[in-house]
């Protein structure tokens, strides 16, 4: 009977010589867990070894390793070694380091994945194909990923980083891209207890990108009545893009809760104005740990309302009639407001880059100004965490709204 080690593979105690052939197959790249050779390292991570249990056995391995007249391992000298981009036929999802990662990341709210789990595969992918290396050799040190990243950088600075799963077009916006990917790599990293201080500067830096630079991005009031006659005109009162413009302003909901909200709602009219107001709910999937990402919301304008009703009334269910994929409805939806906003002698890229976002900024400002800058209150409305959040990337205070308090 063979005597079983200490060392675990998949789980499993394993015995000293399916453990030595297993090491071998690895570095010589005959195993069906890596069609390719790998480096010691490499086969310590995969294996979830050290590098010493590593070389133990190897040195046992006696014949089956080519070595060099010292003795000292010699690697296969061939073709295996070449890089193997990651695509659909050699999946990235296959690596066992990255499948245990994916694991965490489908699980990680209470057994429900988080919101960018592909996104997050994506990016690391794009590392790996750009910079033309394993998720292992992530794994190596703090300073080598931190290479492996800035050589990334400089790539995307150069159009030459490899394209996403969804052969996705390059963005010109270098710095969003390597901090993408760079939240990717550092939450895979992280996952296998490497990790980089808070704070941290640089490439690996958590920092967000453009953080409050459109905090000030708003329609005044005339400018919001001017657009609500444009798309009356345009488009017509019982459209899809008069709703989505108007619940997307008083709801401020992103566009994944706007595009699943319901027509449902609850009637409330008020006793000491007599105004009626719907209260709707919508789910964000981005505060999902935050009372099941449910929030209620106030449509008070009468004519949206209406718009509201009639959709009802033909047997509508969600807040749009037009029934294409969210990704067709974006695009129709997208150039809509963009029209509204020329119309409307906008310049700012934000509006034409954001079209349905930038309704989430006119709406805090929408809400702060008819509540006298209650962030408490409008971050209750609007679905933030945190007044911190919308004072910073949403409600900046108006110069004329300041001179006015100054004022008085």
């Amino acid at each position: 009977m063979l005597e079983k080690t200490r060392v675990k593979i998949d789980g499993r105690r394993t015995t000293r010589e399916a453990l030595i052939q297993e090491i071998t197959s690895l570095l010589l790249g005959t195993s069906p867990r890596r069609p390719y050779p790998l480096s010691v390292t490499e086969i310590a991570k995969t294996l979830g070894i050290s590098r010493e249990t590593t070389y133990l056995y190897l040195k046992q391995a006696k014949d089956q390793i080519p070595r060099t007249k010292n003795g000292r391992i010699c690697p296969p000298k061939s073709e295996d070694w070449a890089f193997r981009n990651f695509n659909k036929m050699h999946d990235i999802t296959k690596d066992p380091l990255v499948s245990e990662w994916m694991d965490d990341l489908v699980t990680r709210r209470s057994g429900n994945p988080i919101v960018t789990w592909r996104a997050r595969i994506r990016a690391l992918e794009a590392v790996c194909n750009t910079c033309r290396v394993n998720p292992s050799d992530l794994l190596v040190s703090n300073r080598a990923t931190e290479k492996i990243l800035r050589e990334f950088a400089h790539q995307c600075k150069q159009g030459k980083q490899e394209k996403d799963s969804r052969g996705k077009r390059h963005s010109a916006n270098v710095s969003g891209i390597v901090y993408h990917r760079a939240q990717a790599v550092r939450d895979f990293c992280g996952f296998y207890d490497m990790t980089w201080k808070r704070g941290v500067r640089g490439v690996m830096s958590q920092k967000t990108i453009n953080h409050g630079n459109y905090a000030d991005i708003r329609l005044s009031s005339e400018e919001m009545e001017i657009a609500d006659k444009f798309i009356k005109e345009r488009f017509g009162f019982d459209s899809d893009v008069y709703r989505w413009f108007w619940v997307g302003i008083e709801s401020c909901a992103r566009f994944s809760a706007l595009y699943s909200m319901t027509l449902d709602y609850t009637k409330h009219v008020s006793k000491k104005t007599g105004k009626t107001t719907y209260i709707m709910t919508v789910f964000e999937s981005k505060t999902r740990d935050v009372r099941g990402g449910k929030w209620y919301k106030y449509i008070t304008r009468p004519d949206a309302q209406k718009s509201i009703d009639l959709l009802k009334q033909r047997g509508g269910t969600r807040i749009h009639e037009c029934d294409e994929s969210p990704r067709e409805f974006q695009n129709m939806i997208s150039k809509s407001l963009s029209e509204v906003y020329r119309h409307l002698g906008k310049t700012n890229d934000y509006f034409f880059n954001h079209p349905t976002h930038v309704l989430r900024h006119i709406g805090a400002h929408y809400w702060l100004s008819k509540k006298d800058y209650n962030y408490g209150l409008v971050a209750e409305i609007g679905g933030w965490n945190t007044i911190d959040e919308l004072k910073k990337s949403y409600g900046l205070i108006p110069p004329e709204r300041i001179l006015e308090i100054i004022e008085e």
